[in-house]
């Protein structure tokens, strides 16, 4: 990344600030020090002598987005390849995902597992570039469910070999898990409460994790000021989820109206990760191949998945109207979307009835609500100064965002790690 002492100024770009105001002409952004000094009007902002200038005339200038659900590390999608790829080297693979997500414009990430506290370390130290990171370290499941890699010969695969197991019984095994993974420098705690698409041994329609052990997770989560997020794809799943104070619900595509309601009463997350089945539907029509590198009927379950989804649209709208709290997050994995992430917002305005600068609401200061980082989200005074500059307008067409070759700049911290402005 590029770093200056000095102050560093945006101008003549439209800012919209990621709190919802209305977009401001010609603006500036004023940087120092890794914070937004001020951002307005440009006739309200006085440059400090030998503040270096970029141009963004003709651009939209937006805070760095935040992916509230990534996976962030390696494996590789085709079984053959990953069980002969040493744990050093899907390590050394996973800088690449993690780079091309700070690429195309997130800035913070919240990893649904994977990364331990070495990558998030290595992240802010700058040994590795790539988004802050928010991590789990392991996606807790009971046995035989979505995070446990058993396969009929016998053997559990390691997905990613620097990680605890992830697979608990009971709500003494629950205890312990949490509580190791916090000692370990976890951020928040992943459990899974339903089955998922890419699962061998379950379906994703399928109830996992009782209740006791749902709430007890929460419990020692709570002990230490985290919070709980939930995969959950099922009713069932989702349902029993709901019933423990969590603090976010992932995917919960088929939520009914009773969850809506509770989710609205108690404050809860929704983080729907829209994109990555019917993208991965996609996928398929044009290359057949990619199906058969898994172990899971996965283009079975994704085409049962995705006709039922569009089914419930009409549902999700409703719930956007009422108030549900949403934040942007991708499912960004070995699978699909590294570098895509931007597509989501897409799906969120044409699936969720979003406007477009709702939905960028929703990726910036709303996740960042989510994340429990005030700091972040905003082209504020004194937030951190994390900035994405497209060629374009995304409140004409949010799908300029998921162009690359529109991003002319990406800061985060006041450095720009990516930058074609002109000075």
């Amino acid at each position: 990344m590029h770093s200056d002492a000095r102050p560093l100024a945006l101008v003549g770009g439209r800012l919209i600030d990621g709190l919802g105001h209305d977009p401001v002409p010609r603006a500036t952004v004023l940087v120092e020090n890794g914070r937004v000094i001020a951002a307005g009007k440009a006739s309200a902002i006085r440059l400090p002598r030998g503040t270096q200038v970029l141009d963004a005339a003709g651009c939209a200038v937006l805070p760095g987005m935040i992916d509230c659900h990534v996976h962030s590390t390696y494996r590789a999608r085709d079984v053959r390849r990953h069980l002969l790829n040493t744990p050093t080297y899907n390590v050394l693979r996973s800088t690449h995902i993690l780079e091309e997500t700070l690429a195309c414009g997130v800035t913070t990430a919240r990893d649904m597992g994977g990364a331990d506290a070495g990558f998030r370390e290595s992240i802010r130290e700058g040994y590795i570039r790539g988004p802050r990171l928010l991590i789990s370290i392991v996606m807790i499941s009971q046995t035989g469910g979505h995070g446990d890699s058993w396969v009929p010969a016998g053997v559990r695969l390691q997905k990613r070999a620097w990680l605890p197991s992830g697979i608990v019984d009971g709500t003494e095994d629950m205890r312990k898990l949490v509580r190791s993974l916090l000692m370990a420098g976890a951020d928040f705690i992943k459990i899974c409460t339903s089955g998922g698409i890419t699962s061998v041994t379950d379906s994703w329609d399928e109830p996992q994790l009782t209740a006791d052990e749902i709430r007890t997770a929460v419990t020692e989560a709570t002990a230490k000021r985290k919070r709980v997020a939930v995969h959950a794809e099922g009713i069932e799943g989702v349902r029993r989820a709901l019933s423990a104070d969590i603090h976010s619900l992932e995917h919960g595509w088929f939520l009914d109206e009773a969850c809506v309601d509770s989710m609205i009463k108690r404050g809860i997350w929704w983080v729907p990760t829209l994109a990555l089945v019917p993208l991965s539907v996609e996928r398929r029509k044009i290359d057949p191949a990619w199906s058969n590198q898994q172990l899971a009927r996965e283009d079975d379950k994704d085409a049962a998945i995705y006709s039922a989804m569009k089914k419930q649209v009409p549902l999700w709208k409703d719930a956007v109207k009422r108030g549900i709290k949403v934040a942007m997050g991708t499912d960004q994995s070995h699978r699909l979307l590294v570098g895509e992430n931007l597509v989501e917002l897409e799906f969120m305005v044409k699936w969720l009835g979003m406007s477009e600068m709702e939905a960028i609401v929703a990726s910036t200061t709303r996740a960042a609500e989510c994340i429990e980082q005030p700091e972040l989200g905003a082209l504020a005074p004194g937030k951190i100064a994390d900035v994405l500059v497209i060629d374009g307008d995304p409140l004409e067409d949010i799908r300029v965002l998921q162009q690359r070759s529109r991003i002319k700049l990406v800061m985060k911290d006041g450095k720009a790690y990516h930058n074609h402005l002109p000075r």
